[in-house]
């Protein structure tokens, strides 16, 4: 123990080191890292029953060659993206033990576990996404593991995006052997969460994704792939799995369309699992992005009669906080759900116990070139968030005091500068609002001026989409994130734009932004989409943070309101909530030169503007192809259809009509 009280007092002097915002570096050093305990694991495919007859197919993996020890805590993965793929050219299967990061847990000593969701992978069943049977699956699940010989009665969980989401389905069942959950980049609401961010259609993200597990869900060949999801059972027992997909006789990727029953490779005869599994239950999935493209509204209705709200984390709230499970929640300030990793944290800290770390990346938390900005390759950037992963499970499956649990639970990357930093709450108590005014020549101003508009007119060209492969925060959800620094210069031609004088001392932001604005319209309808970029003394912009909202939604209403499935929780932090429900959206808003105003919160951020460089505002009325046109403006949801209805829009500024900029300052 000599070696877990050294960095317990390691990490006491650091924390009080940090009180004074001195900046320090991660992984923090931990003696559990460099320890490898077992050299090797033994793997197991296999079928878990559910109470209704759906077979889950689940990879098992135990350490071996170590300590003469039985029985081990158990990290479970549950997905609908193939617990395992293999390659029909080289028969080789791809699993979690060809993962670094699951070996490197595998010689500290714990067993690992990784399940297809019904309806997806090798499990048989049905899938409509999100949906409550899910939930009771993944407690199923883990009261299975909870049974097994191998295990000594404590389960984590962990994964990011969907595999967060079920994390959070999983605990809110109360599963007895669940101990903690360490869920990443997941939204608090999945309507302006993932589908309709602000109340526009993320058009972009969910045609991918929808592409994806088309193919996935049906276990075809990806395009320009040789992999589909791993059989789970082999059939004729001869040590190989790569034999019982059936055959693609005509070379289209799919063996759906061949003949029943299927044909294999060495001509065994089989009871066909895999492929009942596929054709007979799989091909009755719903098609997530078929149904919520015409949802529109927060209260609109899945397949099954649930509304978003429904499904996703907000409907998990109320079982995790009467669990008072410990969560680590993982963010990035340039992901998609920003703000849900915030939300999640702050909502549920009083409760559970709870930690937080957000960094420089995207949805792939240690991705995009803000790391490399920042002097991190992209190996340091996966052993942060491995070390931290380490650290719960350590303390919380195998109750090694190392006193993650005594640090402050919040850990942000204060770009641009600053570096890592533990904060105490969110948003920080002691910042200040720092107003910035928009004014006559584009100008953002720390007081308001005279009154006066600039004219836009909207240019349904305008994108956010940056580097090589132009991608984004939102595409980024899809995989996609920049190659290159996020530069809006070229963007911003196409936008309205408000601009600071070079500023005199470094501005670190740290929070949410909000903007107000006060619009009319030549149009009944509009979408506002805003950035706020960093101007350095080259003229060269970088986006820091963004938002959006359809003009309809312009009522504001208790963020409280997101949770509909039980009242009385406290949604916090308290940001702008726009309700989001059909029968709070105003059609037809801007009709008759209807004065409207409008207030946006950008996703969190934590950055230094330095001296001598500038804040840009850009104001833009669409954002093609990552969100889709609004549908009054442009029923074809093409930017250069002449058929489009063109908006001019007037920003108003200055004597009663104060469009403004609050920005949350770290003194």
């Amino acid at each position: 123990m000599r070696t877990l009280r050294i960095i317990t007092l390691f990490l006491t002097g650091l924390i009080g080191a940090t009180s004074s915002a001195q900046k320090f570096e991660l992984p923090f050093p931990y003696p559990n890292d460099s320890q490898s305990v077992f050299e090797s694991f033994q793997k197991t495919s296999q079928y878990v029953p559910m109470p209704d007859g759906t077979q889950i197919a689940v990879d098992f993996f135990l350490p071996a060659q170590g300590p003469d020890q039985a029985t081990f805590p158990v990290l479970f993965l549950y997905t609908p993206y193939q617990r395992a793929q293999l390659d029909r050219k080289t028969g080789k299967i791809s699993d979690l033990s060809s993962k670094g990061w699951a070996r490197w847990m595998l010689t500290k000593g714990y067993a690992l576990i990784c399940a297809d969701m019904r309806g997806t992978g090798a499990s048989t069943g049905w899938l409509m996404d999100f949906m409550p049977q899910l939930w009771s699956d993944g407690k199923e699940v883990v009261d299975w593991i909870a049974a097994q010989t191998w295990c000594d009665g404590n389960v984590g969980m962990m994964g990011g995006s969907y595999l967060g989401w079920s994390q959070t389905a999983t605990a809110s069942q109360l599963p007895r052997a669940l101990k903690c959950i360490v869920p990443a980049v997941i939204p608090l609401e999945g309507f302006t969460g993932e589908v309709y961010p602000g109340g526009i259609y993320l058009d972009g993200f969910m045609k991918s994704w929808s592409h994806y597990m088309y193919y996935s869900v049906r276990n075809m060949y990806l395009p320009g792939m040789h992999v589909t999801s791993a059989p789970a059972v082999d059939e004729d027992g001869d040590g190989e799995l790569s034999d019982e997909i059936p055959l693609d006789l005509n070379g289209d990727g799919s063996f759906l369309d061949e003949p029943s029953p299927p044909t294999y490779s060495d001509g065994n005869p089989r009871q066909h699992i895999y492929f009942q599994a596929t054709r007979e239950h799989h091909e009755k999935n719903y098609d997530y992005t078929e149904w919520t493209r015409a949802l529109y509204f927060y209260d609109g209705k899945s397949p099954l009669g649930f509304t978003v709200s429904e499904l996703g984390p907000t409907a998990h709230i109320h079982g995790i906080i009467d669990s008072k499970i410990p969560v680590y929640h993982i963010g990035a300030w340039f992901d998609g759900f920003t703000r849900g990793s915030f939300e999640l944290f702050a909502t549920m800290q009083n409760s559970n116990p709870s930690k937080l770390i957000v960094g420089p990346g995207y949805h792939d938390v240690a991705a995009g070139p803000f790391w490399q900005l920042f002097g991190y390759s992209r190996s340091q950037a996966k052993k942060i968030f491995e070390i931290e992963h380490l650290r719960f499970f350590d303390l919380y499956l195998k109750g090694i005091d190392n006193g993650i649990d005594r640090e402050p639970p919040i850990l942000i990357y204060v770009m641009n500068g600053k570096g890592w930093r533990f904060e105490k709450e969110w948003p920080p108590k002691r910042h200040t609002i720092q107003k910035l005014f928009l004014g006559k020549q584009a100008t953002l101003n720390a007081k308001s001026k005279d009154a006066g508009h600039d004219r836009y007119r909207a240019d349904y060209t305008h994108r956010s989409m940056y580097g090589s492969n132009g991608g984004n925060r939102w595409l980024g959800i899809a995989g996609n994130e920049p190659d290159s620094l996020p530069s809006r210069n070229q963007a911003d031609a196409r936008a309205l734009c408000y601009q600071t004088q070079p500023l005199e001392r470094d501005m670190e932001v740290t929070g949410h932004p909000v903007v107000t604005l006060w619009l009319t319209s030549t149009a009944d309808y509009g979408d506002i989409f805003v950035y706020l970029s960093d101007v350095d003394p080259a003229g060269k912009s970088v986006l820091v943070t963004e938002g959006q909202l359809r003009a309809g939604f312009a009522g504001l209403y208790d963020n409280d309101q997101m949770i509909e499935t039980h009242a009385g929780i406290d949604v916090l932090p308290d940001l702008p909530w726009h309700g989001f429900k059909k029968q709070q959206y105003t059609d037809k808003i801007f009709a008759n030169g209807n004065l409207v105003t409008l207030t946006i919160d950008f996703h969190p951020t934590s950055w230094v503007f330095k001296k001598g460089h500038q804040l840009r505002l850009s104001i833009a009325c669409s954002d093609f192809p990552t969100f889709r046109l609004h549908p009054k403006l442009c029923p074809a949801n093409d930017p250069d259809d002449p058929q489009n209805i063109v908006p001019e829009i007037s920003v108003h500024y200055g004597g009663s009509r104060q469009s403004c900029i609050e920005l949350p300052v770290i003194p």
